[in-house]
């Protein structure tokens, strides 16, 4: 299956609208954003549903990254804006269009982050052998995954630091794919905890 290769430009350049107009919006903090590096391929892991959880990860990363959208982003703009972004969208006929997509940009040294439920990273994490960083965001919604949060309310993004899972076997196999999604579980879930413990949502043990 010929792929496209998701737009740079259009990613630095949401990159800094995002950066300039979130900041002015929130009251933004970001905690180890640096963890995501300037250089090499890079799988950025947030599992908010919020509809601001890809332009917040753009807006806090040293570079352009390519957002994986996640279903609240989806409903509210149109799969040629996502794209025209820099964006990958992962429904219906072009769900494996866009992690091939996704696979391709890691492959020229890029960041693409998989932000919410939409799509499984397993496979992508297996093909490419990228590390991984977690980003926990907090206050980044509203009531709902498609409203944003009042304007001016705070919003922190906790950065982890990246892991390497070595895969073993063909990322084509659902044995492997099982493998890596339990490593990513446990890493995901260790960063959460970490991550709230530090924004004073969770008591240390």
């Amino acid at each position: 299956m010929s792929v496209a290769m998701p737009s740079w430009r259009g990613a630095a350049h949401v990159r800094n609208l995002s950066s300039t107009g979130l900041r002015w919006a929130y009251r933004m903090q970001a905690f180890g954003a640096h963890h995501i590096g300037t250089s090499g391929r890079v799988i950025v892991l947030c599992p908010s549903e919020g509809v601001l959880a890809g332009p917040l990860l753009q807006a806090i990363s040293p570079r352009p990254i390519h957002v994986v959208a996640n279903a609240a982003m989806i409903k509210a703009l149109p799969p040629r804006v996502l794209e025209a972004t820099g964006g990958l969208v992962p429904v219906g006929a072009t769900a494996i269009r866009a992690q091939l997509s996704a696979a391709d940009a890691l492959a020229d040294g890029r960041v693409v982050a998989v932000v919410g439920s939409q799509v499984d990273p397993a496979w992508l994490v297996a093909m490419s052998h990228a590390p991984v960083v977690c980003v926990t965001l907090v206050g980044e919604q509203g009531r709902v995954s498609t409203d944003p949060p009042r304007i001016g309310s705070p919003i922190r993004a906790y950065v982890s630091a990246q892991h390497r899972l070595p895969t073993l076997g063909d990322p084509l196999r659902a044995s492997t794919r099982a493998a890596v999604t339990e490593k990513l579980r446990q890493v995901t879930t260790d960063a959460d905890d970490q991550a709230l413990r530090r924004a004073g949502l969770r008591e240390a043990s």
